[in-house]
């Protein structure tokens, strides 16, 4: 039993870490008045996943970093009352980056084939 549990649980975190959500699931982002959106890379370079996964919304105030909420035309959530699209927030306000290009998403247009040669 525990094996089956532990393959069930191994199989469903390598399904979510390459998925990729459809447009009309995550459109807009909402964070409470007043916060920014920073970009992070909380799993690693290699990791592949809907764009909850990478923003996220930071009081400067706080310095806290949190969840925002995400809408769109194919989910029934709403934007929060008193919450607002937010801008990305400066550089000087947050950076987890060292350049400027450390922080641009990597988007990827195709799927790598299994016989490509990987760097």
């Amino acid at each position: 039993m525990k094996l089956l549990l532990s393959t069930v649980l191994a199989l469903s975190i390598s399904i979510s870490t390459n998925a990729v959500l459809p447009p009309g699931y995550e459109d807009d982002m909402w964070c409470p008045a007043g916060e920014c959106k920073i970009y992070s890379i909380p799993f690693g370079d290699d990791y592949t996943g809907p764009s909850s996964s990478f923003y996220f919304c930071y009081n400067s105030f706080t310095e806290e970093v949190t969840d925002g909420v995400w809408t769109g035309s194919l989910t029934d959530m709403k934007q929060p009352k008193g919450w607002e699209k937010p801008k990305m927030c400066s550089k000087e306000v947050y950076s987890e980056c060292e350049y400027d290009h450390d922080c641009i998403p990597k988007i990827r247009t195709e799927m790598p084939s299994d016989d490509a040669e990987r760097p």
